[in-house]
C-alpha cells in the first residue's frame, strides 16, 4: 500500500516538476529553444512507438501470427515502448527517464539495482528448462519401448 500512495503522489507531482524545469531550461536557453526541445522529443517518441509497433506487426506478419521472443528480448522491447510513451509526453523529467530506458549502458545502472534482470541466463534454443518436480528420469531396457523396433519395419 505505501508503494501505491508513493506512485500517487509521483504521478501528482510529476506536472509540477515538469512546468519547474522547462521554467529553468527555458531560463538556460531561451522559451523557443525549450519549447523547440519538448516538441522534438515528443514527435521523436511517437516516431519510436509507431515503428515499435511496425516491427511487431512485420514479425507477426512473417510468422503466421506466432511471435516467440526471449526473455531478454521482450523486456528490451518493453522497455523501449515505455521510454517511447515517456518520450511523447511533453516534458524534461520524462524525456530523461525515458533517455536512461533506451541507452544500453545507463539501463545496466538499473539492472545492477535489479529491475531489469533476473539474474538467470536463458537457455539455449531447443533446450526446455524444467523445475525438478516437473519431470522424471526413467530407465527403460532397449527393447522395451513398443515404438522401437528393429530397423525397416514400420
Amino acid at each position: 500500500m505505501i508503494q501505491l500512495r508513493w506512485l500517487v503522489l509521483g504521478l501528482i507531482a510529476l506536472p509540477f516538476l515538469e512546468f519547474a524545469t522547462f521554467f529553468f531550461v527555458a531560463g538556460q536557453i531561451g522559451f523557443l529553444g525549450a519549447l523547440f526541445g519538448v516538441v522534438l522529443t515528443s514527435f521523436l517518441g511517437i516516431m519510436l512507438l509507431k515503428g515499435g509497433a511496425k516491427l511487431l506487426l512485420a514479425q507477426v506478419m512473417r510468422s503466421g501470427g506466432v511471435v516467440l521472443m526471449s526473455g531478454e528480448a521482450a523486456r528490451s522491447g518493453m522497455l523501449t515502448a515505455f521510454a517511447g510513451l515517456l518520450l511523447a509526453i511533453p516534458g524534461f523529467v520524462t524525456d530523461v527517464i525515458a533517455v536512461i530506458l533506451l541507452v544500453p549502458a545507463l539501463r545496466g545502472l538499473l539492472s545492477r539495482g535489479g529491475l531489469t534482470t533476473t539474474g538467470q541466463r536463458p537457455p539455449p534454443p531447443g533446450v526446455v528448462d524444467l523445475e525438478p518436480a516437473d519431470w522424471r528420469e526413467e530407465r527403460r531396457p532397449p527393447g522395451a519401448d513398443p515404438r522401437l523396433g528393429p530397423p525397416g519395419k514400420s
